[in-house]
């Protein structure tokens, strides 16, 4: 049966929580399996384990944004899932609501604004007859299939089923900042889904570190943290940033992204992110300009960059990069492109001559921080897309650090160091 999950914050707004039963009713009557809280509350299953469960599983969501909503953190949890979900599986129905006094500015100047540019519906009154007319925005629903941020929770869940003790658990929320009163619903069996939720709202790579080497200290094995490790570090990258990479707002993509930082690894926990770490979504080649003084770095970085190109395609180094026939099932293709140590006129000739063979190529430029690519870039500015992320370089250097430990502590050898 096609589920739909119904977020909400109505605990102190009665109004509210009367459209939400009656829209709940009109969607039964459809034959939809409505997922909400405070319909299945049942002994010895929190209800914060069972909406992590819930955003893993619903095929379409309907938000109810009423103030309340707005100043609730659980409410911009749920919702952060729901959009991703929706952003890499645009099929997904999300529906959002504004209740009562609640404008579409508030919307868009809230820590939800990103609902906003999504469907926005509006009730001045929480009437029955209100209630009739959402439920009629839902048109026929289909399940969700091969949704990779469902596959995301439940593959980090797999990982984090193997411990057996339950303080461990405890000392995983601790370090994931999960506050004391909840952690006596970590019982097994339900708090790998609910940490699961929590690291996908983690955006502190040392928290996020630090929860797997809890894990792993706690009996999980090396290869299952490296896991972990890999599903769950690149959480830190902000998330609208690395939806840009995978679909544009105005539906389109751009063949070539331009990231202003210094680090190829930046890059690659960017395209981690923005396929949710499914590696049947991406895969990526990785090439890097020579050193300064070169007598011809075009056809040297040409040359670099067909080597990987090959080898990642599956070609042999002496077969001609000739229109290749794209994959059909293995995802997007990623060329990471280290051009710190050349020009960017360099690398837009070079890439056009790759496209010109490939392209259905997806390239990824690292040009390294100070460089002014809106002025640099000889092609078309509308042909890329330049993304400038927030941070200083300092944080760049603290994420490579954070990866290269959790790297080097995970190796089988090192089991039990300190």
């Amino acid at each position: 049966m096609v589920k739909v999950f119904i977020s909400h914050s109505t605990s102190s707004d009665l109004q509210t929580a009367r459209l939400r039963d009656v829209i709940a009713d009109g969607l039964r009557e459809r034959n939809y399996e409505v997922l909400l809280d405070v319909r299945v509350q049942q002994p010895g299953q929190p209800w914060q384990l069972k909406l992590a469960k819930f955003l893993g599983e619903c095929d379409a969501a309907l938000v109810l944004v009423n103030q309340a909503a707005l100043d609730s953190s659980w409410v911009r949890r749920e919702t952060n899932i729901l959009h991703w979900r929706k952003t890499l599986h645009p099929s997904m129905v999300l529906v959002t609501v504004l209740v009562g006094e609640v404008n579409a500015g508030q919307l868009r100047g809230s820590s939800l604004g990103y609902l906003a540019a999504d469907d926005v519906a509006r009730v001045g009154r929480c009437s029955p007859e209100e209630a009739t007319r959402i439920v009629g925005l839902f048109p026929q629903i289909l399940q969700l299939v091969d949704d990779v941020v469902s596959a995301w929770l439940t593959n980090i869940g797999i990982q984090l089923r193997e411990i057996r003790d339950p303080e461990v658990f405890a000392r995983i929320a601790r370090r994931l900042g999960v506050p004391p009163e909840e952690h006596d619903e970590l019982i097994p069996g339900f708090a790998p889904v609910l940490l699961a939720s929590q690291m996908l709202d983690t955006h502190d790579i040392e928290k996020l570190a630090n929860a797997v080497f809890e894990a792993w200290m706690g009996g999980l094995d090396s290869d299952r943290a490296q896991k972990l490790a890999t599903m769950v570090l690149p959480v830190w990258v902000d998330r609208d940033a690395a939806r840009r990479i995978v679909q544009e707002t105005d539906g389109s993509t751009r063949r070539v992204v331009i990231l202003n930082v210094d680090s190829p690894l930046i890059g690659e926990q960017y395209l981690a992110r923005a396929f949710c770490v499914d590696v049947t979504s991406y895969y990526i080649a990785k090439a890097a300009a020579g050193p300064a003084g070169e007598d011809d770095p075009e056809t040297s970085l040409l040359y670099q960059c067909e080597r990987a190109v090959k080898w990642a395609i599956g070609l042999e180094q002496d077969q001609d990069l000739d229109h290749p026939e794209e994959p059909r099932d293995s995802g997007r293709f990623f060329l990471v492109l280290d051009a710190k140590k050349c020009e960017l006129g360099i690398v837009h000739r070079v890439v056009v001559q790759l496209h010109e063979r490939i392209p259905w190529m997806h390239v990824l430029v690292i040009p390294g921080r100070g460089v002014n690519v809106r002025e640099s870039w000889p092609g078309n500015p509308d042909e890329v897309l330049v993304l400038d992320p927030p941070f200083e370089a300092g944080h760049e250097t603290l994420v490579q650090g954070v990866v290269r430990r959790v790297s080097d502590r995970l190796r089988p050898s090192d089991r039990g160091a300190w």
